[in-house]
């Protein structure tokens, strides 16, 4: 009956819109949903200045959450997961002090992650592994030991403007030629469980006959030390633009998931979550990943994630709530 009331409030969200934009109206829709489970399920609610919906019962310092907002080409788990299942947690723990955060805008920030580090003592969230590493294992549930840091930068690449019917091969300056060879040193670069990821092209002029005169690519890098981090910049000689140092997990949140389940596989997220504004923040925070099937597809229609592993999701953050909460 839970899993199905969990499977229910999903499906209920994404009908609401594929698309729920930080701070649309389809957000909206979103957050006023769960304002009713969250007081169904016996919680206090406020909305702080960010937006975010607090549920909470007692002195609440242990909490636990996702967000709502999605991507234009969303599934239906990837935050809604994490949201419905603390909710969950909070149905089958009627004693237990603890609170219930449902973030606003994660997906282009995260913005409303940065309000909660000021009250909780600890912070557990639930996600989607949204990649295929559990899927390979054969493993339902993964604990999250860091999230990855990233850098992101654009490269320019500078040369002459010829016609491509009239120039010598050995006579251009071809600046499509000079990004290639470094989009071909981006992907070597990344060694070690780094990533390492050139996703825009601009060509000037961007004619079929006119040789490239000016290129620019972008640059996302990830790692899940500080020191992998600074070697890819350095081995790129990348000035990043953009930049966000690894999270650690740890604390009696990873501790007690762990007493949870051990044994489990341990991983790296790549991915950012609002559980990695956290850790910055010096919260002591776990971070509990679900398995994703489909190969792990994610940000598509297609993601999936069965409901037996989203029951053992469910138990798993339970029982680690039970542990840190009073």
């Amino acid at each position: 009956m839970t899993t199905k009331r969990v499977l229910e409030r999903l499906d209920e969200i994404y009908a609401i819109a594929q698309h729920r934009a930080g701070y649309s109206a389809a957000e909206d829709a979103a957050h006023a949903l769960a304002t009713g489970w969250l007081r169904d399920a016996g919680l206090d609610v406020t909305v702080d200045a960010a937006g975010n919906l607090h549920g909470r019962r007692g002195e609440a310092r242990v909490w636990s959450g996702s967000h709502l907002d999605s991507v234009p080409t969303a599934g239906r788990f990837d935050g809604a997961l994490g949201v419905v299942a603390a909710i969950e947690a909070a149905e089958r723990l009627p004693d237990a002090e603890f609170g219930v955060v449902v973030f606003r805008s994660e997906e282009t920030g995260p913005v409303g992650s940065r309000k909660l580090s000021e009250l909780p003592a600890a912070f557990i969230e639930l996600h989607v592994e949204q990649g295929p590493v559990l899927e390979q294992l054969g493993r339902p549930l993964g604990i999250v030991t860091a999230i990855a840091g990233q850098v992101r930068a654009d490269v320019v690449f500078e040369g002459r403007a010829d016609h491509a019917g009239t120039t010598p091969m050995d006579s251009r300056d071809d600046a499509l030629l000079k990004a290639a060879a470094f989009i071909q040193a981006v992907a070597a670069a990344a060694r070690d469980g780094s990533v390492a990821t050139v996703g825009i092209v601009k060509v000037e002029p961007n004619a079929v006959n006119v040789v490239p005169a000016r290129v620019t690519v972008s640059v996302d890098a990830r790692a899940a030390s500080v020191e992998q981090l600074d070697a890819l910049v350095r081995e790129l000689g990348i000035v990043p633009r953009h930049r966000l140092d690894p999270a650690a997990m740890g604390g009696a949140p990873l501790a007690a998931l762990r007493d949870v389940l051990p044994g489990a596989p341990e991983l790296v997220s790549g991915a950012g979550h609002d559980a990695m504004v956290l850790a910055a923040a010096g919260v002591p925070t776990a971070m509990l990943f679900v398995r994703s099937l489909n190969g792990g597809i994610s940000h598509s229609p297609d993601e999936l994630t069965s409901a037996d592993d989203i029951e053992l999701a469910v138990e798993a953050l339970t029982a680690t709530l039970a542990k840190l909460a009073r």
